[in-house]
């Protein structure tokens, strides 16, 4: 005679806890309960102080940032001024001569004003500013700012034949548009409604 091997019964189940098992079970859970508390306020402790961390650390550039700015900005302006002194010094020697008494030919005056422009020019250029080329060119509205417009058969239309206020760039970006007066095509009146009026 074989003898079977005892199979588990799929309608054998594990036995319900008893009442005296449930406390322990309860217990249990509180503790485990309590552990995922303690480890989540935990974490959450160690997430805040990273923030607070990191929040400092982004002041802390942000005021070196500032700070460094602040010493380029300076030391730009210092050398700019330095470079200008030059020209501030011959704008006095002319001051000196202009209140002293001694009667100057307006040629020389010119002179004297032409080379204290190109002093200045030169050094305004050294900065990277450049003029703006303005007569003769078409317009344009980027570089260009129009205050009148001239009838003329001489030009084209939209060339500029004069300029009022010169024009300047820094590094390549407009600061001052130039002012200018741009040509315009005269109106034809037609010969027959002339006779008419």
């Amino acid at each position: 005679m074989k003898t079977e091997e005892s199979k588990p019964n799929p309608e054998q189940r594990q036995p319900l806890p008893t009442d005296e098992d449930k406390p322990e079970i309860v217990q249990d859970e509180l503790l485990e309960a309590v552990r995922q508390k303690q480890e989540s306020e935990r974490k959450a402790a160690e997430y805040l102080d990273r923030l607070k961390r990191l929040q400092a650390d982004m002041e802390n550039v942000q005021k070196i940032t500032r700070r460094q700015v602040q010493e380029v900005t300076s030391q730009a302006s210092e050398r700019l001024l330095a470079k200008l002194l030059p020209s501030l010094d011959s704008l006095q020697q002319a001051v000196n001569v202009a209140t002293s008494g001694n009667p100057l030919l307006p040629e020389e005056t010119a002179v004297g004003l032409r080379m204290l422009q190109e002093q200045l020019t030169e050094v305004l250029q050294s900065e990277g500013l450049k003029e703006i080329a303005a007569v003769g060119k078409p317009l344009d509205p980027e570089l260009h700012e129009v205050v009148s417009y001239v009838e003329t058969d001489k030009t084209p239309e939209n060339i500029i034949v004069e300029e009022i206020r010169r024009g300047y760039t820094l590094n390549g970006k407009v600061i001052r548009p130039s002012l200018v007066v741009v040509s315009k095509v005269p109106k034809r009146t037609d010969p027959k409604r002339a006779e008419s009026e």
